[in-house]
């Protein structure tokens, strides 16, 4: 499923009370940037989130990312991996379903990850990106729902 990803490398220790470091995860091959623009509302996160977020589309590869009024500008660097361009901080797209209806991301440093979704969610759809954010070694006791 995760074939053609680009992978992050592991972090430091500071990652590990949410994730397990030593295990590299990867942004998805399905990832296309115009079809991942809109608005996402959080149905379950790991860490501190944001209840939704608004994606846009730049240009030279850019996408925009809007959570609790704050704009950050994110590079495009490989499919599903987004560097910031301050250069704080990657967000990794690690599962996105075919109709770009629900999403599993996280970033690099083991932060938080979310579960996105654009409307109520499915019930299929969630298990699918609770699965991935577990095989990208995310401690999924620890998904909590975002009402």
């Amino acid at each position: 499923m995760l074939l053609g990803c680009a992978e992050v490398p592991p972090v430091g220790p500071e990652a590990s009370l949410l994730r397990n470091p030593t295990v590299a995860f990867g942004g998805t091959s399905r990832f296309d940037a115009g079809k991942f623009a809109g608005d996402w509302r959080t149905l379950a996160c790991i860490g501190t989130c944001d209840r939704g977020a608004r994606y846009e589309v730049g240009g030279q590869g850019v996408l925009r990312r809007e959570t609790g009024g704050v704009q950050r500008a994110y590079q495009i660097s490989a499919p599903g991996i987004l560097r910031a361009r301050d250069g704080k901080g990657t967000l990794v797209v690690m599962w996105v379903d075919t109709g770009f209806r629900t999403a599993a991301v996280g970033d690099a440093d083991g932060q938080f990850a979310a579960i996105l979704d654009r409307g109520a969610g499915s019930v299929d759809r969630t298990r699918a990106a609770t699965e991935i954010l577990d095989f990208n070694g995310w401690d999924i006791s620890k998904l909590r729902k975002i009402q």
